[in-house]
């Protein structure tokens, strides 16, 4: 109560500040909606941003990748260097399998043009966000999405960028993976090959200088090309083929045909061309062995004309296989026919001692190469010429040719008159010393005839078919070893024969042809040896 006047009066009630803001829970809606904008707006907005660049930064790179590989509308593939038009220094004139060295290539490329696309994403999209958002109002407005749009943009292209790289590295994996599939390929069709030739039995030397050839070089058999490739085998230029730098196929493997004949064989040692199906088929090697004028030559030209012409494959078929063998046949079976006699062998100064190589198929089993080597008398009886006649060393059957005349008891038995028209066919070298001098100059150079045959052709039979010394001497192996040794006074050398080689067969040959026909113990002798080296032919051994 007031002690002064008016009266007592109750306080007003307290009615708090006077304020002028939202009413009480209005600030929890706004967090409320602020954050459902966020998380339902602007989280996907960002999130489709990021996703926007990160693909594509992807799509950059898969389109710049098909630019290097030369696909889509505007092709940069990597310039690859052409093959060579001839091999050299290890290089074939071949084009070199895309995973041995153009994918190598593309993927440097593909480093330099295409791994960069992300960078160059961000450069683009940068600039268009400056020329977008800067300086533009409202300004409280473009700045903060201009700042979002780069964050975003930092984020996708770091993700393209770890895209990109793993998708680079998949693809290098990818490659060497094929690389070393295509390697472990080659390795094993190489060895598929080489064992398949072993099997075969084949070993292959040159014609012409005599050498082992591991494999031979080969021709390019395109109209026009004539590039020879080394080494055609499974390797860095193809697995099952290779492509020319003509642009033909050429077949790598005995299996897929490469030593069929198509391609012209070449000694990779001399250059020198070999017989056809050089490689591919097994080798016979007959060496002539002979002193001078003992009828060599004239004995092989008739051999050979008894299997092309005659009945001396008995049953096989025969063809050259190289032109050098056909050029020189024509020309002494000319001078056989004609009844001409020929000249000895001559070898020129640092001529190789070319082969008559022939292509026999017999009627069943395998075809094989038929070499016959004419070695010069002068040459074999020389220990220091034998080097030249490496070819020996692949010979598993001899022909050794025995002049008649050169018989003392033939010759003696010969009347004077046919003595002198036949003096000058007649060799001057004892058979028995020549023989002994032979196979000494053999062994001397380490070669081993022991498990070799030898057939012993008695030559010029036709000139003293009517002599005495040879009556009642019939044509069997037998009855002429016996000849030898006790009518011919040659049981020495028979002996020495016997004792070098595991087995002998002797056979009276005359070259001059009956009628045009070849002699029937040329003839016998051309079975003999064939059905000698393994070869099934209608002969009775």
């Amino acid at each position: 109560m007031s002690t002064y006047g008016g009266g007592y009066q109750p306080p007003p009630p307290y009615r708090g500040p006077i304020s002028s803001e939202l009413p009480v829970g209005c600030g929890c809606l706004v967090i409320v909606i602020a954050l459902c904008l966020g998380w339902f707006v602007f989280i996907p907005v960002l999130f489709v941003a990021v996703a926007f660049f990160g693909v594509l930064s992807l799509y950059r790179y898969v389109m710049e990748l098909a630019s290097v590989m030369g696909l889509g509308k505007t092709p940069a593939p990597a310039p690859i260097p052409p093959p060579p038009d001839k091999a050299a220094d290890g290089v074939e004139p071949a084009f070199t399998h895309y995973l041995f060295g153009p994918a190598l290539i593309d993927l440097r490329h593909s480093v330099r043009v295409a791994l960069p696309a992300p960078i160059q994403v961000a450069r683009e999209y940068e600039a268009k966000i400056r020329a977008t958002f800067h300086y533009r109002e409202p300004s409280w407005l473009m700045v903060p999405v201009s700042i979002g749009l780069r964050c975003c943009m930092g984020v996708g292209v770091i993700i393209g960028l770890v895209a990109v790289a793993l998708l680079w590295l998949l693809q290098l994996a990818v490659v060497a993976t094929l690389v070393l599939g295509l390697i472990a390929a080659a390795l094993a069709l190489r060895g598929a090959d080489s064992a398949m030739r072993k099997v075969k039995g084949i070993r292959t030397s040159c014609p012409s200088c005599h050498l082992r050839v591991s494999y031979p070089s080969y021709e390019c058999a395109a109209l026009g090309c004539g590039r020879r490739h080394r080494d055609v085998r499974p390797g860095r230029y193809g697995v099952l083929k290779r492509r020319c730098a003509c642009g033909s196929l050429l077949p790598t493997l005995v299996l897929t045909g490469s030593g069929d004949g198509r391609m012209q064989a070449h000694c990779p040692h001399c250059k020198e061309p070999m017989s056809r199906g050089s490689g591919a088929v097994p080798e016979i090697v007959i060496p002539v062995l002979g002193a001078t004028a003992t009828g060599k030559t004239r004995l092989m030209t008739a051999l050979v004309m008894g299997l092309l012409e005659g009945t001396g494959g008995h049953g096989a078929e025969a063809e050259f296989a190289d032109t050098q063998s056909e050029t020189a046949y024509r020309d002494l079976a000319g001078k056989l026919r004609a009844g001409m006699h020929t000249w000895k062998t001559v070898k020129a100064k640092d001529a190789p001692l070319r082969a008559y190589s022939l292509h026999i198929s017999p009627p069943t089993g395998g075809d094989r190469l038929f070499h016959v080597f004419d070695a010069p008398g002068e040459l074999v009886a020389k220990s220091e010429s034998m080097r030249e006649l490496r070819y020996i060393r692949s010979a598993r059957t001899f022909l050794f040719t025995l002049d008649l005349l050169s018989v003392d008891v033939v010759w003696e038995s010969l009347e004077s008159g046919v003595r002198a028209k036949h003096r000058k066919l007649r060799s001057d070298d004892a058979p028995d010393s020549f023989f002994a001098h032979v196979v000494q100059n053999i062994e001397a150079h380490g070669i081993q005839m022991r498990r070799a045959r030898l057939a012993v052709a008695l030559t010029k039979d036709d000139l003293v078919r009517g002599c005495g010394a040879l009556a009642g001497v019939g044509e069997d192996s037998d009855d002429i070893r016996r000849w030898l040794e006790d009518g011919a006074g040659l049981d020495g050398m028979v002996r020495a024969m016997r004792r070098s080689f595991a087995e002998v067969r002797f056979f009276r040959t005359s070259s001059w042809l009956d009628g045009g026909e070849v002699d029937d113990g040329v003839l016998d002798l051309t079975g003999w040896l064939l059905v000698s080296e393994g070869l099934r032919v209608h002969h009775s051994t």
